[in-house]
């Protein structure tokens, strides 16, 4: 059986400019692997002109998470099944730029809201606007890769707490932020909370429902993750099915901005599909 991942849950509810990383992929595919680590060395190159900009910091983020989520991780995901040894290079690789990510985050959070670090460790009460929740998504959105590239390394497990208060926070000042992207990173949380709390599955339905209705519908993402973190932990083979084949039949056109995060969707739950005899014992 599967084992439940972070990093795929949130995969599904980011705005993806790459592409799922098997044989079959998304035309333009191989161009992306092959320019985006060129594109992160540009990056670079801007955050040591520009230091004290906390964009440059976001602007590198996002692009590595993306990066390392659509193609490494996925690719390592694919892999483990087939080449364990080369699987587990792509997701050291991913855990290197979860890691840049992570930190340079944190840095442009500083900027923005000084020790923020030590802050957060706290739980101290922020003053956050409406333009931290780019900052606070992605920074989450890096935990999660490091936890899950990492296979639940304790000295990334620490973060879980992080995770909860980042989305909570944003939650507080936006809740239906880009389309329900935090409702869904919340759905993924709770899918995947390992505090015990006993009223976690049932949060974790209440925000997919959020988040289902916050993109009106059209987030393919949100269902192949309920399959894969719910339906397959609780072995529902006829609710996994139902989940899949609604995934499998909307239609990626329907909103233009989510269109990639949706192929990529929909790709994962065809793979899902093929693998059904493994996810389920009867």
């Amino acid at each position: 059986m599967i084992k439940k991942q972070l990093y795929f849950s949130i995969l599904a509810i980011l705005i993806l400019n790459a592409c799922s990383a098997n044989r079959d992929r998304m035309f333009g595919a191989d161009i992306i692997e092959y320019t985006i680590p060129l594109t992160a060395k540009n990056e670079a190159k801007k955050i040591k002109r520009d230091s004290f900009n906390s964009e440059v910091y976001l602007d590198a983020s996002e692009k590595l998470v993306q990066y390392s989520y659509a193609i490494l991780m996925d690719k390592a995901d694919r892999l483990m099944y087939a080449d364990y040894y080369t699987a587990r290079e792509y997701y050291g690789e991913a855990l290197e730029l979860f890691v840049t990510s992570k930190d340079y985050m944190l840095t442009a959070l500083s900027l923005r809201h000084p020790n923020f670090e030590s802050r957060m460790m706290k739980k101290e009460e922020i003053s956050f606007t409406t333009k931290d929740i780019p900052y606070l998504y992605w920074l989450s959105g890096s935990m999660a890769g490091c936890i899950s590239a990492s296979k639940g390394d304790p000295q990334y497990l620490i973060d879980l707490s992080n995770i909860r208060w980042l989305l909570e926070n944003a939650l507080m000042i936006e809740p239906g932020w880009n389309k329900g992207s935090l409702y869904s990173a919340m759905m993924s949380f709770y899918l995947n909370d390992p505090s015990g709390d006993k009223d976690s599955e049932k949060k974790a339905l209440e925000y997919f429902e959020l988040a289902d209705r916050a993109a009106n519908g059209n987030n393919i993402g949100i269902y192949v993750t309920l399959a894969e973190s719910f339906a397959v932990a609780k072995q529902d083979k006829e609710y996994f099915l139902e989940l899949i084949n609604k995934a499998l039949s909307m239609d990626v056109n329907a909103d233009k901005e989510m269109k990639q995060a949706n192929l990529l969707s929909k790709l994962r739950g065809k793979w899902l599909l093929t693998r059904i005899d493994d996810l389920f014992y009867m």
